[in-house]
């Protein structure tokens, strides 16, 4: 009779040469002996997971490494599992755990980085795969990673670059070549956006208006104001048009001095006595007021690259309702980034550091968007029930899409300048939870239901203030 080490040797021996079904009797038959022995728990487990059922995969392969955590390679099928569970933050413990046991593990390590990439952790994934291809310099899954880190930036060209070295090592990589078209088309949109910069190295943007919602609750947004004036004028040929909605005198001039204020249209609405903004209401009436086809809401904190606000118009121009100018990644920039921006009025250094910021998002719908200005009006508009900050980005975004209208990102990320954020600005507002429940009566809501919400006047309101 064998013993359990030969049946496990025989197992392991049907296992890698394909043989799952003769593998799973074995482990069976191992476990009937021995119910607590760890290695056939995780083959079993992960034949489990290969047949198809991952949820008794991952229970399996837990009990294994709980019995016996020396492994590696349980640890890491453990951290594939919960991976593709979208438990990343487990996964990651799997996968560090694996490679405390073995080093040098390269399949472990890739998948360490695509899930630390995965959560908005980039500076610690590029950190994962330096090494590993310093080893490892034929490990062509590695630089498909490193394309897909460098493409997720809006970083294009270094893309190809990768995506071309796994596929010389790997001719046979269809995920590479295929991610290799889309950034050199990505690479060539922005390059022919750099070639149309005029003599006075400014974008023609003259077709479109930003629309710059300001509230002066702090001295950082007044800072953050200028800033964002004067390096939307220093890179673009345009419109801008800043809104503010309080009682008493505009904080404008204030703000941006006369010269840079006189470059710029305003449009002040004097009945908000509160210090809570009604920025839906104020940004529509900014796009009524606006005379170009294009307008783009444009907050006072946040900082894209120009080469962005082209792509984000060209697509409004070929049939987008609605064109993010970023790719969802809301990058948080802190200290004296901060201050660095204000002095070079240049996203260069924050597009060269951004991997070690804060993300704040992966798919926000916050910060920025650029609007077909009649399609925008025809569909409603920015929805007036919300009050304050919250939801309202939200609510927009999934009403264009159940009225058939086309939403867009394009490539590179998004930058929020660092700000005092009193009530008005965080989710402790006292209107969160109706803006919560409003975005959630629209998502209720089919295509028919919301045109005839648009057309009864349900999206609109009077101006906020303390009389309600």
């Amino acid at each position: 009779m064998a013993t359990i080490q030969e049946a496990l040797d025989a197992a392991l021996d049907h296992l890698k040469a394909g043989r799952r079904a003769e593998a799973e009797i074995l482990y069976d038959r191992i476990l009937d002996a021995d119910p607590d022995n760890a290695e056939a728990l995780h083959r079993l487990g992960l034949l489990a997971a290969l047949g198809g059922d991952s949820a008794r995969g991952m229970e399996m392969i837990a009990r294994s490494v709980a019995l016996d955590g020396r492994d590696a390679d349980a640890h890491f099928n453990l951290g594939a599992l919960l991976h593709l569970a979208l438990r990343t933050e487990e996964a990651i413990a799997s996968y560090r755990r694996a490679l405390d046991l073995r080093p040098d593990f390269p399949d472990a390590e890739y998948h360490l980085s695509e899930a630390l990439q995965a959560i908005g952790r980039i500076g610690e994934a590029l950190d994962v795969l330096a090494p590993l291809l310093a080893r490892h310099p034929h490990f062509a899954p590695g630089w498909r990673q490193k394309g897909d880190i460098e493409a997720d930036l809006g970083r294009p060209a270094a893309a190809v670059n990768f995506y071309e070295m796994a596929l010389s090592l790997d001719p046979a990589d269809d995920a590479s070549r295929d991610r290799l078209a889309a950034q050199a088309a990505a690479f060539q949109a922005r390059r022919a956006v750099l070639d149309s910069v005029g003599p006075d190295g400014r974008l023609d943007l003259r077709d479109l208006t930003f629309l710059i919602p300001f509230r002066a609750d702090s001295e950082d947004r007044k800072r953050n104001l200028r800033w964002i004036v004067s390096y939307i004028l220093k890179h673009a040929d345009t419109t801008i048009l800043i809104g503010e909605d309080k009682a008493g005198p505009s904080d404008v001039a204030d703000a941006l001095g006369p010269d840079l204020a006189a470059r710029c249209r305003h449009l002040h609405l004097t009945g908000n006595d509160t210090p809570f903004t009604h920025k839906t209401h104020l940004i529509n009436r900014m796009a009524e007021a606006a005379d170009t086809p294009i307008v783009a809401l444009h907050d006072t904190d946040i900082v894209v690259d120009p080469v962005q606000y082209a792509l984000a118009r060209d697509s409004i121009r070929r049939g987008a309702a609605l064109a993010f100018p970023y790719n969802g990644l809301f990058f948080w920039v802190l200290g004296r980034e901060v201050h660095r921006f204000g002095h070079t009025l240049s996203a260069a250094p924050l597009n060269a550091l951004c991997p070690r910021f804060p993300l704040m998002h992966r798919n926000s719908p916050g910060g920025g968007a650029f609007f077909d200005r009649a399609t925008l009006l025809e569909a409603g508009g920015y929805n007036e029930n919300f009050v304050s900050w919250g939801y309202e980005d939200d609510e927009i975004v999934e009403r264009l899409r159940r009225l058939g209208l086309r939403v867009e990102r394009v490539p590179g990320p998004l930058y929020h300048l660092e700000h005092a954020r009193p009530e008005n600005s965080t989710d402790q507002n006292p209107f969160i939870a109706a803006n919560k429940a409003e975005v959630e009566r629209i998502r209720a809501l089919d295509a028919g239901a919301l045109r005839a919400d648009i057309a009864a006047g349900r999206l609109r309101r009077p101006l906020f203030s303390s009389a309600g």
